[in-house]
């Protein structure tokens, strides 16, 4: 069984109830974080955990409700016993860098007890883990100037988790997310509530679309974050949306919900 537990839900104009995107991914022998915006510390402290039980990052890219939290997360980890793998485009690794750096010189010594691990900003790319677990990612329609990256995690015996975030619909994001358990895609607009709104322009979805994806992808299950403050208060919209008259099961899960996700 696969533990996923949504740290953090919202957009980066979230405030109230949802804070930004965050997710932890948990399996056996593995855990992973994917994000570190503004208040990962605190949302880390939420879950029971500290800096120092984090040692497997992801990041989909370099805005700053993803990155922000960063040097506060590898400040408050030098001490740790090993070190903090982060995986990301190069793009991201490099803002990460520079953040670390203008934030504390001691980032930047050459002692911060990181290892950073490239993944590629132009075509499909994976890695593999010792524990069974296979990361494999893709590059979807993204805003110009930064890079960013959807993933899909593969546990041996065990479930598929796709996260696609800060993206406008698109074949690569269903063939990624392809028979996945689980499906977390954003859903920054809602087509009901914000009916002119134009998400694709800003290079995001809206829970109509998410759920178009998971259907095309034919997901098991499908949980909606990165969601906008105007609409974060009516998750029973979002799900309706979503399903569009379908079965699909959709959730919209609450910062620190935890969801156990098995292989269908």
């Amino acid at each position: 069984m696969v533990n996923v537990t949504f740290l953090g839900t919202g957009s980066a104009f979230s405030s109230g109830r949802r804070t930004n995107l965050a997710l932890l991914i948990e399996g056996p022998g593995f855990r992973m974080l994917a994000e570190s915006g503004p208040v990962v510390l605190n949302q880390l402290a939420r879950a029971g955990l500290k800096a120092t039980d984090i040692n497997l990052l992801f990041a989909t890219h370099a805005h700053g409700d993803h990155v922000l939290g960063f040097p506060m997360l590898a400040l408050n980890r030098v001490t740790a016993e090993g070190p903090l793998h982060i995986y990301a485009g190069q793009s991201t690794i490099a803002v990460l860098r520079i953040l670390s750096a203008l934030s504390f010189s001691s980032l930047s010594s050459g002692q911060e007890n990181l290892e950073w691990h490239a993944l590629s900003e132009e075509r499909p790319d994976e890695v593999y883990w010792e524990t069974g677990v296979h990361l494999r990612t893709v590059v979807p329609d993204h805003p110009p100037g930064t890079p960013t990256l959807s993933a899909r995690w593969e546990f041996e015996g065990g479930p598929t988790i796709t996260f696609i975030t800060d993206t406008r619909p698109d074949q690569p994001s269903v063939e990624l997310a392809r028979g996945s358990d689980l499906l977390i895609h954003e859903a920054s607009f809602s087509s009901t509530l914000q009916p002119e709104a134009n998400p694709g322009a800003h290079y995001h979805s809206t829970a109509e679309q998410a759920g178009e994806i998971a259907r095309r992808a034919n997901c098991k299950r499908l949980a909606l974050v990165h969601l906008g403050p105007e609409i974060g208060d009516r998750p029973e919209v979002l799900i309706e949306e979503a399903q569009a008259g379908t079965g699909l099961d959709v959730i919209v899960p609450e910062d620190s919900e935890r969801l156990a996700v098995r292989k269908a």
